[in-house]
């Protein structure tokens, strides 16, 4: 589809907009992909249940069982089994959710969708659903859908700015689940008021379709720490390493309409051109695709399955600089292949939920290619959470 010439006010919104934008400039190195941005409805979307106002932050602790259970015994019509879950803390103390491809319930059409969203108060889950019942973000075209990979929430005013960074993903044909195609990033922005549905806001396109395998899919991370927004990257080299590199770049968050305010870490210091930006993590013995960074206490900590998606280990990186060096440790198994047609992968480290143990939540994807099995069992297709030890 042809994109529209971006609408953006210069008002409160465009300060938090404008990184996007702003990335996309600097990525390209050559100003806007297409002409500008989709503009969502501000009351398209509505939650499917009300939840009770949720706790302090901290003050229910549950254990990995519990959470494990809650999701295992789930029945909410619009998602019955999904990947991904990245996952960031609202300022009203929800936790909002974004995944990848989702199934519903039988008789309900369509029966999966690219994307969903759920929020979610103490034990309580509701699904954020999309008037025409389609994917919370909407596809590109017929065949080119948004994948999310990372979450971030900024504050603007009285509302919440959810920053959801996706890949746009080319599918394949027939019943081939490997036939899908990265083909680049999009920034979504959803606009949140306190208690209620995170409304649609914008799509931004970071970097313009390449077939390439071996482009950056920037957004795979993201996060904010003090004054900035940090946009983390990885990249599949040529060769023989199984894993992928990680890159970051960053953005003051008082000043993201200045250009200038945009850097890449270039292994020696921020500096403002992303071509010439290297690797903050090497891609032998690396990192997945998406993974999760988050400031956790006073480090830094990247979570991710080691030697990429097909590896068996999740391990986490610590640094007290979110450009390292990093430290690995070894932090759990997690074989690719954990059945007959079923696999594990994505692990994603969620800092904003206090467990009972004390130690850190992640939450790793499941999935089977046995499309009638997932119908029959969605909960096989379920993230399933663990706890590691925090760094």
């Amino acid at each position: 589809m042809t994109p529209r010439r971006s609408r953006i006010a210069a008002s409160s919104l465009a300060a938090l907009l404008v990184p996007a934008v702003l990335l996309t400039v600097l990525l390209t190195g050559c100003g806007w992909v297409g002409e500008g941005s989709e503009q969502g409805g501000r009351t398209a979307y509505e939650m499917s249940v009300d939840c009770p106002k949720a706790p302090g932050t901290g003050s229910v602790k549950p254990t990995v069982g519990q959470l494990n259970s809650v999701l295992a015994r789930a029945d909410l019509p619009y998602w019955q089994a999904a990947d991904i879950g990245a996952s960031a803390r609202l300022s009203d103390g929800r936790l909002v959710w974004v995944f990848g491809d989702t199934m519903r319930r039988r008789g309900i059409a369509p029966g999966m969708v690219a994307n969903s969203m759920l929020v979610s108060s103490g034990l309580c889950v509701s699904q954020v659903m999309a008037t025409a019942r389609g994917p919370v973000i909407p596809d590109v075209e017929p065949g080119v859908v948004r994948w999310p990979m990372s979450v971030s929430v900024v504050r603007d005013g009285d509302e919440d700015v959810v920053i959801v960074f996706t890949g746009r993903i080319r599918r394949g044909s027939g019943t081939d689940v490997w036939g899908f195609r990265y083909l680049g990033s999009d920034a979504v922005t959803f606009r949140v008021r306190a208690g209620e549905a995170p409304q649609l806001d914008t799509v931004l396109p970071l970097t313009p379709d390449d077939e390439s395998a071996h482009q950056v899919n920037w957004g795979s991370a993201s996060m904010v720490s003090g004054d900035h927004i940090y946009v983390y990257g990885t990249e599949l080299p040529s060769g023989t390493a199984f894993g992928r590199s990680l890159l970051v770049g960053r953005s003051a968050l008082g000043r993201p309409e200045d250009r200038r305010s945009w850097e890449f870490w270039d292994g020696r210091r921020w500096q403002a051109d992303p071509h010439r930006a290297a690797p903050v993590i090497a891609a032998d013995g690396g990192v997945s695709q998406t993974l999760s960074v988050d400031r956790v206490g006073d480090e830094f900590v990247a979570v991710s399955k080691k030697d990429g998606d097909l590896g068996s280990t999740v391990a986490t990186w610590t640094s007290a600089s979110p450009v390292g060096p990093w430290r690995v440790s070894e932090a759990l198994d997690a074989p690719f292949l954990t059945g007959k047609d079923e696999f594990a992968y994505a692990p994603l480290a969620h800092p904003e939920i206090s467990l009972a143990g004390g130690g850190l939540l992640v939450s790793i994807s499941r999935n089977t290619t046995d499309l009638a099995r997932l119908r029959h069992d969605p909960t096989v297709g379920r993230p399933r959470f663990a706890e590691i030890p925090r760094p």
